[in-house]
């Protein structure tokens, strides 16, 4: 069973929903494909808020001075003229495998 009511409460709309027996609330077309986060303030009270959040695994981006550092990488790679130099970079780095054979 389904049941919305929408009341005016200082210019702001409220709005009641019933929580599916999946657990689930629609928020409506509005806030479709966007993401919110969802808090739970304490027994009974959770706050919802629409945004952008950054995932645990970027959030390093963020920290200290590294969106400064990648943004000079990028510049730097964006105006240095390219080399094809893959071949002897390998070759300082890789170990002599004819070494291990003498």
């Amino acid at each position: 069973m389904k049941v919305e009511k929408i009341m005016a409460k200082n210019n702001n709309l409220l709005s009641i929903k019933t929580v599916g027996s999946n657990g689930q609330i629609s928020l409506g077309k509005k806030y479709a494909g966007q993401q919110v986060q969802i808090s739970e303030l304490g027994e009974g009270t959770i706050l919802i808020k629409s945004g952008r959040f950054i995932p645990d695994n970027e959030m390093w981006l963020y920290q200290g001075d590294n969106l400064v550092i990648l943004d000079q990488a990028i510049k730097w790679a964006e105006s240095t003229e390219r080399k094809d130099n893959f071949e002897s970079i390998i070759k300082m780095i890789e170990p002599d495998h004819d070494s291990d054979y003498k």
